[in-house]
């Protein structure tokens, strides 16, 4: 074998290298290429995924907004409830103590009352002596008028 065999073998074997070599490439390179679409596919899954976490985000800050409006709503109706309550504390305090009172002059007026109805009665029992009297006298005096007319 000359040296231009064995230079061409070494060629061709170097040629066969590159060529496996370049197909090796081309695999790596598909291998890469389907790796970059997934993660392009992943990347642009992620993207829409933080864009439905961002609404949903902004969702959760307008119900926590609406329901801190709600909240402060409520405290001031609370408080509104609060002071009605203590207004009608108050009322019933002052109505008891009116009651108390009226209760008082009521005891006091039905004493008076029954004070005066047992005077009426004992007047009562006199005018009715005073008028049995009288029909005694009178009987009295029919007799006598009859005596004195026979």
């Amino acid at each position: 074998m000359d040296t231009t065999d064995i230079r061409m073998r070494v060629l061709e074997t170097d040629v066969a290298k590159l060529r496996l070599q370049n197909e090796e490439s081309k695999v790596i390179n598909a291998g890469i290429f389907e790796v970059l679409n997934d993660l392009r596919t992943v990347t642009t899954e992620l993207r829409a995924e933080m864009t439905g976490l961002r609404s949903d985000m902004d969702g959760l800050r307008s119900d926590m907004d609406g329901f801190r409006t709600d909240m402060d709503g409520f405290r001031t109706d609370m408080d509104g409830f609060r002071t009605e309550l203590d207004k009608l504390r108050v009322g019933q305090d002052e109505l008891r103590a009116e009651m108390r009172t009226g209760h008082a002059e009521l005891r006091e007026e039905i004493s008076v009352v029954k004070r005066s109805v047992g005077n009426l009665e004992l007047s009562m029992k006199r005018v009715e002596g005073d008028v049995a009297e009288l029909k005694a006298g009178h009987i009295e005096l029919r007799h006598l008028v009859a005596g004195l007319v026979k």
